[in-house]
């Protein structure tokens, strides 16, 4: 069900838009969301919007690290294979008991830039605690 979700993982969306000429004019692109995307559009939209979008995301907080940012940077190994599955096993885990093996930078990072910028892309409320959402276990696991 994640998988459906988020393709790793991953703003201003329209990526599936049909617009159909009309005697008034161009009708309004239909915009749907990624939930609702077949595994082709989601692929699409992984390629055009997510990754563009969050390419500079990434490479602005690490150059070194990021310098390559591709499917397998947020979906694995696997990714090369078609395998998009999330939570992503080979992403950092996460016990929030003790997150001091992290910088703190990082971990700003995440919770202010890459976690509200997927979240928007992928038309999913972030996570509270009163309402479920997009959060950090949707791309990463436990230890």
């Amino acid at each position: 069900m994640r998988a459906k979700l988020v393709m790793s993982m991953l703003v201003s969306v329209g990526a599936c838009s049909s617009a159909t000429p009309s005697p008034q004019g161009p009708a309004q692109p239909a915009v749907t969301s990624f939930e609702h995307m077949d595994l082709d559009h989601r692929i699409e939209f992984m390629k055009t919007v997510v990754v563009p979008r969050m390419k500079p995301i990434f490479q602005n907080h690490d150059p070194n690290k990021f310098s390559k940012f591709d499917c397998t940077t947020c979906h694995g190994s696997a990714a090369a294979s078609g395998d998009y599955e999330m939570p992503n096993t080979e992403l950092p885990k996460l016990d929030f008991s003790d997150l001091s093996k992290f910088r703190q930078p990082d971990l700003d990072w995440m919770q202010n830039e890459v976690k509200p910028t997927m979240a928007s892309l992928l038309q999913i409320p972030e996570s509270t605690r009163l309402r479920k959402g997009f959060s950090c276990m949707t791309c990463h696991t436990k230890p």
